[in-house]
């Protein structure tokens, strides 16, 4: 037991030395290569930790030839962009003037949901209000707002801010979402029926969102133009 509990702190220690000369403080700054070379070594560490008959030199060696293998992809990719772009991929523009790319979310297999769960976390409630959101090579989600969105807000100028509803996402991909509206106590007939006043049907929509000002947003399918347009919902 003295022996498993040695060989443990001392894999831990030397994982965390390892780790720490990546230059990687957390996961999010991890791009595909690094993910995978770390998610290897932990593998290979915990196999010495929980077999004793291994021994330390076996997991020792092929860590440090995992490190070493990544510093070297890491300078190649300082070196020549098209290294980078092959292997850590490019960012994706997934907004652009305010107008989702369709085609771009389908190619990165990135959903309405998604992007809207990625947007509250950078504390974007309403699609309404960004300007330009880009995909990064790690995963994460870059967002340029529109200019009247962007600071001072108007709480810093001490201005009224009304209480406003939660935006609701109403139809997805041609598709009522039925949740939405109820909280948002609409009802389909009522939509179809609005959305008409613009000459559009609910099957050519890509996504509609009644945002916080009581507006709805709009954009139909590619190739319908992906044409984004604002309706006021007088109910």
């Amino acid at each position: 037991m003295l022996n498993l509990f040695l060989r443990t702190v001392f894999l831990y220690a030397f994982l965390l030395f390892i780790l720490r000369l990546t230059g990687k403080r957390q996961v999010a700054d991890l791009e595909p290569f690094d993910l995978i070379v770390t998610l290897v070594i932990a593998d290979v560490g915990s196999n010495a930790i929980s077999d004793t008959n291994i021994p330390l030199l076996y997991s020792i060696v092929p860590i440090i030839g995992l490190y070493l293998m990544q510093q070297v992809v890491a300078r190649a990719c300082l070196k020549s962009d098209r290294i980078r772009h092959w292997i850590c991929g490019t960012p994706q523009l997934l907004i652009r003037g305010g107008v989702l790319q369709e085609t771009v979310m389908r190619r990165t297999n990135y959903t309405i949901h998604d992007l809207i769960d990625h947007l509250r976390e950078k504390d974007v409630f309403d699609i309404a209000d960004v300007e330009d959101a880009v995909l990064e090579t790690n995963g994460s989600l870059s967002v340029r707002l529109t200019s009247d969105k962007e600071k001072p807000s108007r709480s810093d100028l001490r201005l009224k801010i009304p209480r406003e509803q939660a935006p609701q996402l109403l139809i997805r991909e041609g598709r009522f979402c039925s949740e939405a509206l109820e909280a948002a106590k609409l009802k389909e007939r009522w939509l179809t029926e609005a959305l008409k006043t613009k000459g559009i049907r609910p099957e050519t929509v890509f996504y509609a969102q009644l945002g916080t000002g009581g507006m709805l947003r709009v954009q139909q399918f590619e190739q319908y133009g992906s044409s984004v347009q604002t309706i006021p919902m007088d109910r």
